[in-house]
């Protein structure tokens, strides 16, 4: 009886930090498909694609990443336009439950190397 009382002490003391994990864990929605996901490499909008995301800070009330932007310049019309790459700097945050998920509700961004009218993004903020 004491040895099985001491195996199930310790099974559940194992299976605690996963459990903590699970909980903290911190997604974004991707604004363009609506998918949750964890430290994204890419994140999407109507007119600016976001790649080789790396985040230095993530589950904290903040996340902030930088990476690279490819943005649709809509001169003289979208149809018409072209796309100019820079380089992004995010800032997510509003953590909200979504269900059982915690997820950032604002995206923020700025764009460096293209015109200053295309420069920032904000997103559910």
């Amino acid at each position: 009886m004491r040895r099985s009382l001491v195996v199930a002490v310790a099974a559940a003391v194992l299976c605690v930090p996963s459990l903590a994990q699970a909980a903290d864990a911190t997604y974004v929605r991707n604004p363009l498909t609506g998918r949750l996901a964890q430290h994204p490499r890419k994140l999407n909008f109507r007119d600016v694609d976001l790649t080789g995301l790396k985040w230095v800070q993530w589950g904290q009330t903040k996340a902030i990443g930088r990476g690279n932007a490819s943005v649709l310049i809509c001169e003289p019309s979208c149809a018409d336009g072209h796309r100019v790459r820079g380089t992004v700097r995010l800032v997510l945050r509003k953590r909200v439950m979504d269900g059982n998920r915690r997820v950032y509700q604002c995206i923020d961004g700025t764009i460096s190397g293209v015109p200053k009218a295309y420069s920032k993004i904000s997103w559910g903020c």
